[in-house]
């Protein structure tokens, strides 16, 4: 009678178990909609009082990438004031939406780094992905308190978009509402990521899908139309980096307040969870890719897709499956194409 018992308790046990852990995601891809719209509204406050959005650099230490993210500027409006001022941004630093080496303060960026942008903020962060690797422990110091929501450049198979940024936001020019001609219900504002997994801090290999593989430029210089590549040309740059002797970098995910690509800004380049690890060019092995060719699609935990928020302050669940035309689209701000349906 007593392995009856032991034998039904195991088999409710096993019944039990999936329905939580159903319950938990639920649960846990509720509360990362809610960040997300917070960091819509967020968005839309910052633009209501500055007429644009702001963008995705503002130097503030000597060197060009020593620069905040537009998570930064936010920050008063997802109660976070406190932290908003302990940034001092340099006199001699260079407006908002420019770069200029040689500008700002080395000491200013030394304690920006090491302090305001090592907190830990829960709004950036979703309870479904693993945590970022912990403080202190990437050689390269590429590391920090973790951040899985990314600001959309665009569909542009590029990791500095600069002024020919095609998304809501833009690394060198602050947008407004209005550049979005294609609407602010159909464009992505901002996505899921996920934190490098730092197995990269010693050289060592990278680990699918958390880090960014080099792929080197000859596959993204052989796309046709930057602005919407094809799923071959997508495939030949995943493959390259994949296979790549380069090295990877486990920048992504990791410092929300930096501007670094794949720490604060994605792109729509290649569908959610793509198949392939997310790519560099040759610019940069060993250090955060923050300029150069780039695919940096959304990644998240939450099974069949990733939650977005669009320009208009609201958050769909895209599914990985959705065409990769309609998805480039969806980060193109200004293409001319609606959709309707995704």
């Amino acid at each position: 009678e007593l392995l009856v018992v032991i034998a039904i308790i195991a088999i409710l046990i096993g019944l039990l178990l999936p329905a939580v852990q159903k319950v938990r995601e639920a649960a846990a891809r509720m509360q990362c909609t809610n960040n997300l719209k917070q960091l819509g509204i967020a968005m839309h406050s910052f633009h209501d009082t500055n007429s644009a959005f702001p963008a995705n650099q503002q130097q503030v230490g000597t060197n060009v990438w020593e620069s905040l993210s537009a998570s930064y500027f936010i920050l008063p409006y997802i109660e976070q004031n406190n932290l908003f001022q302990q940034i001092v941004i340099p006199a001699n630093a260079p407006a908002p939406g420019s770069s200029t080496a040689g500008a700002g303060n080395a000491a200013n960026w030394s304690s920006a780094y090491s302090g305001a942008m090592n907190v830990s903020l829960k709004t950036f962060l979703c309870p479904s992905s693993p945590p970022a690797p912990r403080r202190g422990t990437n050689n390269r110091g590429w590391d920090g308190p973790g951040s899985n929501y990314a600001w959309s450049y665009g569909s542009r198979t590029f990791a500095n978009w600069d002024s020919s940024s095609n998304g809501m936001i833009s690394q060198l020019k602050r947008t407004r509402m209005a550049d979005v001609t294609d609407g602010l219900s159909n464009t992505i504002l901002a996505a899921e990521i996920l934190s490098g997994s730092n197995a990269s801090a010693t050289g060592g290999p990278g680990k699918y899908p958390y880090d960014i593989f080099y792929a080197g430029d000859a596959p993204f210089n052989a796309v046709v139309n930057k602005d919407f590549a094809t799923v071959a040309e997508l495939d030949a740059i995943g493959s390259s980096a994949r296979n790549s002797s380069q090295g990877v970098v486990t920048a992504n995910g990791s410092l929300p307040l930096w501007y670094a690509a794949s720490q604060s800004a994605l792109n729509t380049a290649a569908p959610p969870n793509w198949r392939w690890p997310s790519a560099g060019g040759a610019c940069c092995p060993g250090g955060a890719h923050d300029w150069g060719n780039g695919i940096i699609p959304p990644r998240s935990m939450h099974t069949g897709g990733v939650n977005a928020v669009l320009g208009d302050g609201s958050v769909r669940f895209i599914r990985d499956s959705i065409d990769v035309l309609t998805f480039q689209r969806l980060g193109n701000a200004r293409d001319g194409q609606v959709i309707s349906n995704f």
